[in-house]
């Protein structure tokens, strides 16, 4: 296909179809899920098993609520890994002060972060909807950007658990954002922060040695141990016993997360969709469980090190943007569990894609494949779009591992195709463009 490249991949036609293939996808699948839902709801009289989106009662608002309740008692002994709620406190300490800052500071701490979270994607959105009106005018590339924010299935579901990924999501934009304009020191701390409260952003501190910003690097490490240490300070008694305290929840998330066959339609980690292939195959030892512990044990081991040699031996001679994209991607897939709302940074890689696709593959500054254009954006309408309504209620989920080989998808085209861009200055816009140009009409 090399050969191939300004034919294929080099012009706004191109861009034009394909974002109305990503549309048209998008739509057809929300269509058939939403027909789906009603004929089991209201024609069939089923009961819903799914664990939908606004269908589920019982379970709105439950991830905010459940966690929220501890923080009650925060300054208490004991107060994360106490036993009266209804779980161990899952995740890193300092997440913990997302859900005190709600708490604390509002007199409904739900509405208020419903609200964050709403108000959070719909700036972002009209962010990047304002820019591509900078750099290309017409209605489809619009269509596309605001049909992803309105009918985007990750965020319905972070909303309707009232999940705190919202936070961490607005640090890890604004890192991106800092990034871009050059200010590394502010983009480590807002990533520092976001992977104190969730570990997998961590990955994102690479993309500071691609620029060999060696003490950025560093302080974004030292920044996020600093955090944690803080974190466990303020929630006492003392540091060693909240350390203790926060390290008894890892055997609940290991016996109900890690080992466990839970939650199929919600998890797309590449964790989960091994432990569904152990189920199937019809080799595996007469204990499914001591299989799942073996492979969780050798999952340990191949995923770090598979991602220091991926870096090592292709990322790190990649364009920004490549890294960019694959990382995210990465922080997607790799955890050992990862549920839907997790998805919601796929609005990140898509919304960085279709800006590199209207400022430089639409005017012919960069060719690639029409191929890989389709492929990661396909990988992206079905990454947000709701698949597991589709599915019969079964023991075996299919939906989750469908998604990763989606993003199995993703990160492979974008490990495959260099992608030097205007947004990451990999290919400077050149000045006599930038302030004669006008705006380019894709529809």
């Amino acid at each position: 296909m090399g050969h191939e490249r300004a034919s294929n991949g080099g012009s706004a036609a191109t861009v034009r179809t394909a974002l109305k293939s990503y549309i048209a996808v998008l739509l057809l699948l929300t269509f058939v899920a939403s027909c789906v839902v009603v004929v089991r709801k209201f024609v069939l009289h089923k009961p819903d098993t799914h664990s939908l989106a606004f269908c589920c009662p019982g379970a709105e608002f439950s991830d905010f609520t459940d966690l929220s309740e501890r923080v009650v008692h925060f300054g208490e002994p004991d107060m994360l890994s106490r036993t009266d709620f209804i779980v161990p406190y899952p995740y890193p300490v300092p997440s913990i002060y997302a859900f005190l800052f709600f708490v604390r500071l509002f007199p409904r701490p739900l509405a208020a972060y419903l609200l964050f979270a709403l108000l959070s994607f719909f700036v972002a959105t009209f962010c990047l909807s304002s820019r591509v009106k900078q750099i290309s005018s017409g209605h489809l590339q619009q269509v596309a950007i605001w049909s992803t924010l309105l009918l985007s299935y990750p965020l319905a579901i972070l909303l309707d658990r009232g999940n705190i990924e919202a936070v961490i999501w607005v640090l890890v934009l604004l890192g991106i954002v800092a990034y871009m304009r050059g200010k590394m020191l502010l983009s480590a701390s807002f990533w520092a922060v976001a992977a104190s409260m969730k570990v997998f952003p961590a990955l994102l501190f690479v993309m500071f040695l691609a620029k060999r910003k060696y003490r950025v690097f560093g302080f974004a490490i030292a920044a996020t141990a600093t955090i944690t240490l803080l974190a466990l300070a303020g929630v006492g008694p003392t540091l060693r016993q909240a350390a203790l305290d926060s390290s008894r929840s890892a055997a609940f998330i290991q016996k109900n997360y890690i080992l466990a066959r839970n939650n199929l339609q919600f998890d797309h980690s590449l964790l989960c969709a091994t432990k569904q292939v152990i189920h199937l195959y019809p080799e595996t030892p007469a204990d499914e469980g001591e299989a799942i512990r073996r492979a969780v044990r050798l999952y340990s081991i191949v995923v770090p090190v598979g991602a220091v040699l991926l870096w090592w031996l292709r990322l790190r001679r990649m364009p920004l943007l490549n890294q960019l994209m694959a990382y995210l991607a990465m922080c997607i897939l790799l955890p050992y569990v990862s549920g839907e709302y997790t998805l919601t940074y796929v609005y990140l890689i898509w919304g960085a894609f279709l800006l590199f696709l209207l400022e430089d593959v639409a005017t012919a500054r960069v060719q690639i494949p029409a191929t890989s254009i389709y492929m990661i954006l396909i990988s992206c309408a079905c990454l947000v779009a709701p698949l597991f309504y589709i599915e019969h209620n079964g023991h075996l989920g299919y939906s989750g591992p469908i998604k990763t080989v989606f993003l199995l998808i993703l990160l492979g085209t974008v490990l495959r195709e260099p992608m030097p861009s205007s947004l990451f200055a990999d290919l400077p816009l050149p000045e006599s463009d930038a302030k004669t140009e006008s705006p380019r009409q894709l529809v």
